[in-house]
């Protein structure tokens, strides 16, 4: 690769889109989880938080929960092991199913839900008083149309 060719990828790289939403998205979870759990003595990590949204109130197997979210059956059992080694989630038997395993929240996983709730719920009103309504919907919009079509 010629000089010229790195430098142009790595200006185009830096200026692109993907790079400044990955910036922010990494942003924003940070400073929400250092929100949720300040002291970082959860044992809970970004990459945990899209395993503990998939997970219904009744519990979830595994492999619904890798489906949700993108990622092989190996990878979630992998972050749901880090999840109740912390004791945010516990593993049961699929009573309608012995050979399956259901995931849960724990009390302490629920407690955590219910601080991170508080805490999105007030930054989205925080980025409503600084930006607005309409702007933040054009967000959304762009956002979304934007992962559809990279579908």
């Amino acid at each position: 690769m010629s000089d010229e060719a790195l430098l142009r990828f790595r200006a185009a790289a830096h200026n692109d889109l993907a790079t400044v939403l990955m910036a922010a998205s990494r942003a924003v979870n940070e400073a929400a989880l250092a929100a949720i759990d300040p002291a970082g003595t959860s044992g809970v990590r970004i990459a945990h938080i899209p395993v503990i949204a998939s997970i219904d109130p009744e519990g979830t197997r595994l492999g619904m929960i890798a489906t949700r979210i993108g990622i092989s059956r190996q990878a979630v059992a992998a972050l749901v092991r880090d999840l109740t080694a912390a004791g945010v989630t516990a593993i049961v038997d699929d009573p309608l199913d012995g050979r399956a395993q259901i995931v849960t929240l724990t009390e302490g996983g629920s407690a955590l839900c219910e601080r991170a709730a508080d805490y999105l719920e007030a930054r989205e009103q925080e980025w409503r008083a600084i930006y607005g309504d309409a702007q933040l919907l054009t967000v959304r919009e762009v956002l979304t149309g934007l992962s559809a079509s990279a579908e």
